[in-house]
């Protein structure tokens, strides 16, 4: 129940953020506004002010702003206030209302998440055997400078390791609580051209114990158990999970396991690293924040930027076929199950996840599939570039099998959620 109350509550932020979008941009092009709706379905509360009626509806998946004379059919209002009355660029602006605004309700709940909560700190994610960190760095410390630039992001890394390089590269640490200074002196790196120190940095350290395993996921199909700790790799000792990826890059597919005080060894399948651990979750150590004050408005903007390349490479997967739809796509069961697990893990993951559905609904509705706000911008642009406008029965057509072709989907996808259930 409470997950079902805290998905109806996201929708319902979300839903009314991007139609609200719409209905404020139709007041300000002067589009008569018949009904604002949350919710698809019959309707189960519903008042009336001024000339628009206000509604929620009983299936809270979606929303919508019915404007006067968009659905082709007579209306009352006055020509020039009607959806096709109006100039393209007043109908473009309208379309592009609607995902601006859940832009703007990810970008604000970003910074509240970084002002009130704290960036997660940037911490030593795993150490590579032989390399110059390995006797200077120990796992779990937190970064707090690189040769005097203070790093917020995993991304800060990298350029301020070049930027000091060749000579010895200072780290301000947080190691127990105590602060220390040390420097490591980078290695120059043929294969790539860069100057590395040999650690991983992430905010999340994984440890290389499992704690759940599904039993068709490619690690119980190798033999591992839940519970078993990954200690070696071809005898290069692992204590964090991104510490087995030398060893496989150079080809080991040997992994040493504990399991209830005995050492096993098993052979890892032949396949993609990023798909080996499909279906397994591992030990975690519990994040570190830092508020980063006014640094946080750049700070929310660069990891925004980095989420929305994010879904353009996930979409360009899908559709390239890298990523089969049945684990790239969610459906309502699936994003009910996203937030219940967002919430139970605390506030900045709830936060972050609220602010990456604002912008994944952003997104989605820029696609240029009808129905959607991107095959409504595209309608706009062409009156605007050819100044031929498209017949309104006709694109009210188009609108209608592509809300049909959407409904389906939802079904189907909804379909696939549930079966991952069982």
């Amino acid at each position: 129940m409470i997950t079902l109350l805290l998905f109806v509550g996201f929708i319902l932020l979300l839903v009314g953020v991007h139609e609200g979008g719409h209905f404020l941009m139709a007041k300000l092009t002067g589009i008569a506004v018949e009904e604002f709706a949350i919710g698809f379905g019959p309707a189960i509360w519903t008042t009336k002010r001024g000339e628009t009626r206000y509604s929620v509806r009983l299936l809270p998946l979606g929303g919508f702003v019915r404007l006067a004379g968009e659905s082709g059919t007579a209306t009352q209002v006055p020509v020039e206030r009607t959806y096709y009355g109006r100039p393209a660029w007043a109908r473009l602006a309208l379309s592009a209302a609607g995902p601006a605004a859940n832009v703007v309700l990810a970008l604000a709940v970003l910074m509240a998440a970084v002002w009130s909560v704290g960036l997660p700190g940037v911490r030593v994610a795993g150490l590579i055997a032989d390399a110059p960190a390995q006797e200077k760095l120990e796992l779990g410390d937190e970064v707090l400078r690189i040769a005097g630039q203070r790093i917020w992001l995993p991304e800060d890394v990298g350029p301020a390791i070049q930027a000091a390089a060749p000579e010895a590269v200072t780290f301000e640490l947080l190691r127990d609580g105590e602060r220390i200074t040390l420097s490591v002196r980078p290695e120059y790196t043929e294969q790539d051209g860069l100057y590395r120190v040999g650690s991983y940095f992430e905010a999340q350290v994984f440890l290389p114990q499992l704690t759940a395993l599904a039993p068709d996921a490619p690690l119980a199909e190798a033999g591992l158990k839940e519970g078993d700790r990954l200690v070696a790799m071809c005898d290069v000792s692992i204590d964090s999970l991104p510490e087995l990826f030398a060893p496989w890059e150079a080809g080991c597919r040997e992994v040493k396991v504990f399991r209830d005080g005995d050492a096993l060894t098993f052979t890892l399948p032949e396949q993609d690293l990023h798909l080996l651990f499909q279906g397994a979750e591992f030990a975690q150590l519990p994040l570190v924040y830092n508020r980063p004050g006014i640094a946080g408005v750049p700070l929310s903007f660069r990891f925004l930027g980095r989420a929305l390349v994010g879904f353009v490479h996930s979409i360009r997967a899908l559709v390239s076929g890298l990523v089969p739809a049945g684990e790239a796509v969610t459906g309502p069961v699936g994003i009910a199950g996203l937030i219940s697990q967002g919430v139970q893990a605390g506030a900045w993951p709830a936060l972050v996840l609220v602010a990456l559905l604002s912008l994944n609904l952003a997104i989605i509705n820029v696609l240029p599939f009808p129905a959607l706000d991107g095959a409504r911008m595209i309608f706009a642009l062409w009156e605007l570039i050819t100044r031929r406008k498209v017949s309104p029965t006709v694109e009210s057509a188009v609108h209608t099998v592509g809300f049909i072709i959407l409904l389906a989907a939802l079904v189907l996808i909804t379909f696939w959620d549930i079966l991952r259930l069982f």
